[in-house]
């Protein structure tokens, strides 16, 4: 599994009906709401691959937290 973050790159309006989209498609993927635009995504190498492409979403890995 990865984890990636998702931030909509599109009118902060729009973030919601964008997201929405994305859960119909990839319904696999678990999706946790970060802010009012991100989102923390945990899915399969090949379902990360194709959110991380995207259109008005860009993606970056999501660093492993430090355990102190």
């Amino acid at each position: 599994m990865t984890t990636l973050t998702l931030t909509f790159n599109g009118p902060s309006n729009q973030a919601r009906k964008a997201l929405g989209g994305l859960l119909q498609r990839y319904r696999s993927a678990y999706f946790v709401e970060r802010s009012s635009n991100e989102y923390a995504v945990t899915a399969d190498e090949v379902t990360a691959a194709e959110l991380a492409r995207q259109p008005l979403w860009s993606a970056r890995p999501m660093q492993a937290q430090s355990r102190r």
